[in-house]
């Protein structure tokens, strides 16, 4: 009886799942392989549906299940690899995958994903390896070239990116993702010009793909298009990975008449992104609007500074009642900024009184014989270990301790960590009062007692920008659009000064360059940036 049960209850899940009805196919494959628990057609049924019905921690041990049984499916391992990469169990996904290629070293579609795993888990050496293997044994294979371009622009190789982007799109000329990453890449070799052209057939290619547009967004604001850029910035709403962290706050502001309304701007991206952007808050309570605004718990102290901002919320907690709300990033795009209309009014953050009296700054009142002007420094960025994207960009965006230690031959000048978290400390004498800074209001007292800030692209070259210091900022070649293309000065921060890297990953001709520009502005006195 339980052989003709579970045979009825094997074409009832095929039935269901050839008309999508996904759930209900698994219910059934779920039933049946109670019943013959050793049927491996069952369990594969099983995985597969699994898989569709996007239960990938699911499929992955009904894959296990079937592969106690068959241990030698080459495919299997493959798939049992994808449903744990699916399900964000990378490392359990790269034992898979190798199981695979264990079984078959041919697999080039195996290689291509493991590299895909390897790089989320940041071992980017061994994931280039694994591209190169996937190149060689499928050398017109779109996923396999773009996966090695991928992987080189990760390392700051961007014009072997290029090449290898380009051999993508020979063999699909029309792949709009090819394209858009062709575009990204030919920015990153310092190509913006051409990189906007090939923005421009990705987007006549598949003009609704948000990823693609927003891309192309970034291009256009480093180019100082801002009348398209910001209009095209508003695609990264619509960017899966925004939608799915989205919350659903109600009416969105339509740039209509706020009079009278309450207006809830929020945060949206990273701490520098918060305090570049929030030099709006002040036009839009001009429109008569009462602002709150939310950020990010270490930025809520700091931002009571801004003037025109009623109440200051931090993210995650309870908002006041609001009529309508505006994302910090969008309101660039809602006053029509231009590169003239920057709102420059600097400073607009400061640090209040009582945090300058309390921040843990006795190092720097300390040895008042020592006249010498103090230079915070920062030289690296957080690990975002949860975003490999970011992370990928932080390891491009920082300087290694010891690529610093020219610096440490400017005595004329006194050196202040503002480095948070700890990192690495350079060879060379320096105050560090971090360990005692619990968020950016007692960052911003510790830069309120300095002369010059030097620092990374970092969220505290933004603080020190806002609140009117002289900032050094030292860009990665593949800088951020906020910087321009190839400026030395930004109208974003008219007090900043940015040194470039002149070719990827050259710090050691950054540094060069600050040693000189530190010493001559230590011995005019350090006055000015």
């Amino acid at each position: 009886m339980s052989v003709v049960e579970a045979e009825a209850l094997f074409d009832t899940g095929n039935r269901h799942d050839e008309r999508g009805a996904f759930d209900a196919a698994v219910a059934a494959f779920d039933a049946c392989a109670a019943l013959v628990p050793d049927n491996t057609a069952v369990l594969v049924n099983l995985a597969n549906t699994l898989v569709k019905a996007e239960r990938f921690g699911e499929a992955a041990a009904a894959y296990r299940r079937y592969l106690a049984l068959v241990p030698g499916d080459v495919d299997r391992w493959f798939a049992l690899g994808n449903a744990l990469r699916q399900a964000g169990s990378l490392i359990e996904a790269v034992g898979a995958y190798v199981q695979c290629l264990r079984l078959a070293p041919s697999f080039g579609p195996c290689h291509v994903n493991l590299a895909g795993s390897l790089r989320a888990l940041g071992v980017l050496d061994q994931a280039q390896i694994m591209a190169e293997a996937a190149v060689e044994l499928m050398p017109r294979d779109v996923d396999a070239l773009a996966c090695l371009a991928g992987l080189l622009y990760d390392q700051g190789a961007f014009e072997a990116a290029v090449g290898w982007y380009g051999q993508a799109l020979a063999v699909a000329p029309g792949h709009a993702g090819v394209l858009s990453s062709l575009a990204n890449a030919l920015q990153g070799a310092g190509r913006l010009d051409a990189a906007l052209v090939v923005h421009e057939r990705a987007y006549a290619t598949a003009p609704d793909q948000a990823d693609y547009r927003y891309n192309r967004a970034l291009s256009l604001l480093a180019a100082g298009d801002y009348e398209r850029g910001w209009a095209e910035h508003e695609w990264r709403l619509r960017r899966t990975r925004m939608m799915n962290a989205a919350i659903d706050r109600g009416e969105a502001w339509d740039g209509g008449s706020l009079a009278g309304r309450t207006i809830l701007l929020h945060a949206e991206q990273g701490f520098g992104d918060t305090i570049q952007f929030v030099r709006y808050a002040p036009m839009v309570a001009r429109l008569g609007a009462r602002v709150v605004l939310e950020v990010p718990a270490p930025l809520v102290r700091l931002m009571g500074s801004v003037a025109g901002v009623a109440q200051v919320v931090p993210r995650g907690e309870a908002a006041p009642a609001y009529d309508t709300h505006c994302a910090l990033m969008s309101l660039p795009w809602r006053f029509g900024t231009v590169m003239a209309t920057i709102p420059a009014a600097i400073p607009y953050l400061a640090a209040d009184g009582r945090a300058v009296a309390d921040a843990v700054i006795g190092p720097l009142a300390g040895r008042p014989e020592d006249r010498r002007p103090l230079v915070g420094l920062v030289w690296a960025g957080g690990t975002h270990l949860d975003d490999m994207d970011s992370h990928l960009i932080d390891r491009r965006r920082s300087i290694p301790a010891a690529a610093l230690a020219p610096l440490g031959a400017v005595d004329r000048v006194r050196f202040v960590s503002l480095q948070k978290p700890a990192a690495m400390m350079p060879g060379f004498d320096m105050i560090d009062p971090m360990p005692w800074v619990e968020d950016f209001a007692d960052t911003a007292a510790v830069i309120a007692q300095l002369d010059l800030v030097v620092a990374v692209d970092t969220a505290v070259a933004h603080l020190a920008g806002a609140m009117g210091k002289p900032v050094w900022l030292l860009s990665r070649y593949d800088g951020c659009w906020r910087w321009g293309d190839r400026q030395s000065d930004t109208p974003w921060y008219p007090q900043m000064r940015i040194f470039r890297q002149a070719a990827p990953l050259d710090w050691d001709g950054v540094i060069g360059a600050v040693v000189t520009a530190l010493s001559g502005w230590a011995v005019s006195g350090g006055s000015g940036g």
